[in-house]
């Protein structure tokens, strides 16, 4: 059963979505399209329950899992902002066409700190004329900063087409380059020294 949780961060909140111990979908808060509610399922909290969520009544092992996966990717994601992590090892589960899946994982290819064009991409999967195509397979992307892409630009280097804006799209890139101000609260919650971010 997909449950989901909030996650404040430097660039926006997150939205994270389990469902049996992998991470499904990472949305902006602010993100455009933004994700229907079957994307998403319950707030986690809300299963927790003996009485489970709606139509299904998760286990005690199912919990346990999605609360660690929950767990886990809030530590990696502080760790990320406080420019500490450059890659994710979580259990994830992306749905999508196989076109789709052919251009994550090309994105997914872009190393921590460097872009890529759309038309770079196409040329990469075989049809310089179809970055139009990558684009849209980008926007919907149900695994936002995981699988990065931010990291695409146009070709004249322009930011451009993020589903969270432009703004944070320049965050992130910035983020991955070393040139933002990291807030001193997020890397000692990365070391492990002290609490939840603000």
């Amino acid at each position: 059963m997909k449950s989901h949780r909030f996650m404040a961060t430097p660039a926006g909140k997150l939205l994270l979505v389990v469902d049996h111990g992998s991470l499904t979908a990472v949305y902006h808060e602010v993100h455009n399209p933004p994700p229907i509610p079957s994307a998403v399922g319950v707030p986690f909290a809300k299963i927790s329950g003996p009485s489970g969520g709606v139509g299904e009544t998760p286990t005690a092992a199912n919990l346990l899992a999605d609360a660690g996966t929950f767990d886990r990717a809030e530590d990696q994601f502080r760790a990320y902002f406080a420019g500490k992590r450059r890659t994710f090892s979580l259990p994830v589960q992306a749905n999508g066409t196989d076109f789709q899946q052919r251009v994550w994982a090309a994105v997914l290819a872009i190393p921590y700190g460097e872009t890529r064009s759309y038309k770079e991409l196409a040329v990469r999967l075989g049809n310089p004329l179809m970055g139009r195509a990558i684009g849209t397979a980008i926007r919907v992307n149900p695994l936002a900063i995981i699988i990065p892409g931010h990291r695409v630009v146009s070709s004249s280097g322009a930011v451009t087409g993020y589903s969270a804006g432009a703004a944070v799209k320049r965050f992130l890139l910035d983020l991955e380059a070393g040139d933002s101000v990291r807030p001193a609260a997020w890397a000692q919650a990365a070391d492990g020294s002290d609490g939840a971010p603000p």
